[in-house]
């Protein structure tokens, strides 16, 4: 059984599809389909010094919030939740089938480098070694241990890359965003709040309103867990309180909410990830999905300089963007973002 066609995985979801609406000759942004990678990048970076740590131990060693990226990243192997995204456009761009191709890249990824890699996604690759495949890795270690706390971030944090797949295309966009995360995490938590926040980025990157109330309310329609609808409509504008206070950092829906936070925060794409990373918690991972939502929203453009200059192999990180883009042969405007 493919991964698509097993019944634990979400398939359609018509109210999410209907609210993004189809337009398969319609154009997306070449700043802000740019943005989305480099977003999650810079996002994923600006975390990393202070993974795990609470507000309060942060506000201590960085009295202004964490503003800057260690230069040396730049020649360091990619982390987790970057590296993890830029397999799965890989995989979604050049191979034949993308599910078991980037099964097959994660087990490689982890030889080679597996730098970050969390608790769950390693031992669902150790069930991939093993003949297991996709998605019954992720499935049985479901069924062995899940339960509504158990819901990782693993899945969100690299999800990204399908949005820039299928931004023209929602309904295989909620097809593979649910296949591609079941490759590792199986939960229908995990599943839903990737197909929401890629909702929401395919959205930005044609350029339309994004409504969180709308997105709540589509995904309500479309049978998403209701306790991921309870955390959609708890989105408070000081999002640096919610993440700080919340005992389990690296819940799926927490990320999720620190992203679509992001779709109207009165902040700047700088400003914003700065408030998401010195507040604490699962740092890396919080700011790399709101950073892909950030990107999508204000564009490559607006990413700091002298974050970009961190970045590790940003030509493999604009050729797998370009390669996701031609596979659709999807048109690209050039406009500046709102």
């Amino acid at each position: 059984m493919s991964t698509i066609e097993d019944p634990g995985v979400v398939r359609e979801a018509p109210h999410l599809a209907e609210l993004q609406g189809s337009d398969p000759v319609g154009v997306v942004d070449e700043d802000r389909a740019r943005g989305v990678l480099l977003g999650l990048a810079v996002g994923n970076l600006l975390g990393l010094p202070v993974e795990g740590a609470s507000r309060s131990s942060i506000r201590r060693s960085y009295p202004d919030g964490v503003t800057e990226i260690n230069a040396k990243e730049r020649d360091r192997p990619m982390d987790d939740d970057l590296a993890q995204a830029v397999e799965l456009a890989e995989a979604l761009a050049h191979d034949p089938d993308p599910i078991d191709g980037f099964a097959d890249r994660l087990v490689r990824w982890r030889s080679e480098n597996g730098r970050g890699i969390g608790i769950m996604t390693s031992t669902v690759i150790d069930y991939l070694e093993v003949g297991l495949g996709a998605p019954g890795a992720a499935q049985a270690l479901w069924r062995e241990y899940g339960s509504p706390e158990t819901q990782p971030n693993g899945a969100l944090m690299r999800c990204a890359p399908v949005a820039l797949r299928h931004a023209l295309d929602p309904g295989k966009l909620i097809e593979q965003t649910a296949a591609t995360c079941a490759v590792t995490h199986f939960a229908p938590g995990a599943q839903w709040s990737c197909i929401v926040v890629n909702a929401a980025i395919a959205m930005l990157l044609r350029g339309q309103s994004v409504s969180r109330e709308d997105l709540t309310f589509a995904a309500a329609q479309d049978g998403a867990p209701a306790e991921l609808i309870a955390w959609t409509l708890a989105i408070p504008d000081a999002i640096e309180e919610r993440i700080a206070e919340e005992r389990v950092s690296g819940h799926t829906y927490l990320c999720m909410q620190a992203a679509l936070w992001g779709l109207d925060a009165d902040a700047t794409l700088e400003e914003a990830l700065i408030r998401i990373v010195s507040a604490g918690g699962d740092t890396d991972t919080n700011a790399a999905v709101a950073g892909a939502v950030l990107g999508a929203r204000y564009g490559a453009s607006a990413i700091p300089e002298r974050w970009l200059e961190c970045v590790p192999e940003r030509r493999r990180i604009a050729a797998a963007t370009t390669a996701l883009r031609m596979v659709d042969s999807a048109p690209l405007r050039h406009a500046p973002p709102p």
